[in-house]
């Protein structure tokens, strides 16, 4: 009886052994699918159709000055600043920024314009450098929000809108006659 106790349970344990395969193969499992998916659109595209022209003026030797040219071209002088053409004048040259922005059809898009920007001059008489002069105030309109200034435009029908970009230039008292260019860039992006 004692070899028949070792026995039955060499037997049982072969058994359970056996039987271990058959246990794993019934672990319950699942599947599941998901969707991809993309949308290709037109790429937002910015391009510059006219330079913000601050135009020809003068510079007081004692009083700093500015001018700030709006969204429609509009000068103000302030300061020891003032235009150097009588009226405006041709000489005047006074415009805002202008780009035209192009992409996806009545898709919104936001902006990104600089809030200040130098201008570096180089001297009229005898060259060289001039100092460095100051352009702020930086106002964004779009033709697609008239009327307010706003981050936030619109594309039309045709996949189009326009920004006028105008801003304001610091004259220190005494800058001496010199012409001066900055670099205003502006981003485009989907909203």
């Amino acid at each position: 009886m004692r070899d028949l106790v070792p026995a039955a349970y060499a037997a049982a344990l072969a058994a359970t052994l056996i039987a271990s395969p058959a246990l794993a193969a019934s672990v319950q499992s699942a599947t599941a699918q998901g969707q991809v998916a993309a949308v290709i659109v037109e790429p937002i595209m910015a391009v510059a159709l006219n330079d913000l022209d601050f135009g020809s003026l003068t510079s007081s030797s004692t009083t700093s000055g500015s001018i700030t040219v709006d969204s429609l071209g509009v000068a103000t002088y302030s300061g020891g600043a003032a235009p150097a053409c009588a009226g405006g004048g041709a000489c005047a040259g006074i415009a805002p920024a202008r780009f035209l922005v192009s992409g996806e059809a009545s898709r919104s898009y936001m902006v990104s314009a600089p809030t200040q920007i130098v201008a570096s001059g180089t001297l009229i008489a005898g060259g060289g450098s001039a100092r460095d002069l100051s352009i702020d105030e930086l106002s964004v309109h779009l033709d697609s929000h008239a009327g307010s200034i706003t981050s936030i435009g619109q594309l039309d029908e045709k996949g189009e809108d326009r920004i006028a970009i105008g801003g304001r230039l610091t004259v220190p008292a005494g800058t001496a006659p010199a012409h001066y260019r900055a670099t205003l860039t502006i981003m485009v992006t989907y909203s």
